[in-house]
């Protein structure tokens, strides 16, 4: 089944791969980024099958224009993807308020409004949503507490708003990815010391021996949001090589 789907964080990596992946598969898509020129050059090759919303998911207009240009340009909204996040590998005595924050109104809160605004739209076509979370967010990891914590908190998220839109026929997952190789992983590996060393320690860190790619996660998402998974609601999904089993 086709439809229409919000993606945000859709410029670069994994929101990028969902929103090709979508888009691939027949479904209209909606693509949210607040980099407005990077947003167009992904959205340029999908024509008229996608239509970019430049704003901040941590403002609330953002989300109710995303919603809004789903129903009013595609005629409905089938499935949301609340992708947009942000990192923070600081110590939690390093981390300032304005830092906390961000990762709050980014991570959380945009989730918030997203739900909110995308509810009923959801409700009318028994739809499905969807929350980038992460295997911090099943598991913790060293040096970077509070995005742990933003991450645990998206679970959590999901899995209640599965609980209290079931009657209503709408699904609601999280997928928690493992080390994916992104535009903001290479980013900040290159800023390290030895980036050769840390890519080896990412890719060791995980079984399977490998990053993943934003397209592997991108396929769990629009599998998470097809029919195929028509039963599935509630479910943390990890896609981590293994990670979480250890």
């Amino acid at each position: 089944m086709a439809g229409t789907v919000v993606v945000t964080g859709a410029a670069k990596g994994i929101g990028a791969a969902c929103a090709a992946a979508f888009v691939d598969a027949g479904w209209s898509v909606v693509a949210v980024d607040r980099d407005a020129h990077a947003l167009e050059a992904a959205c340029a090759p999908f024509g008229n099958a996608a239509f970019a919303v430049a704003g901040d998911v941590s403002e609330r207009r953002t989300n109710d224009t995303a919603v809004r240009q789903a129903v009013e340009r595609f005629g409905r909204l089938d499935a949301v993807v609340g992708n947009a996040g942000v990192n923070l590998p600081k110590l939690i005595d390093d981390t300032s308020d304005a830092e906390f924050d961000r990762l709050v109104a980014v991570n959380i809160k945009a989730l918030f409004y997203l739900a909110q605004t995308a509810h009923r739209a959801l409700a009318g076509s028994r739809g499905c949503f969807t929350i980038i979370a992460s295997k911090t967010g099943l598991v913790a990891q060293r040096n970077s507490p509070v995005y742990v914590a933003t991450k645990g908190a998206a679970v959590q998220l999901a899995r209640a708003l599965a609980l209290d839109w079931a009657p209503e026929g709408i699904r609601v997952n999280a997928v928690c990815p493992g080390i994916v190789d992104t535009p903001m992983l290479r980013e900040f590996v290159d800023a390290l010391p030895n980036p050769e060393r840390a890519w080896s320690e990412h890719e060791l860190a995980q079984p399977l021996g490998r990053l993943a790619t934003p397209a592997e996660i991108a396929a769990a998402v629009l599998f998470l949001s097809s029919a195929a998974a028509s039963f599935i609601t509630g479910v943390a999904l990890p896609v981590d090589g293994g990670f979480t089993a250890e």
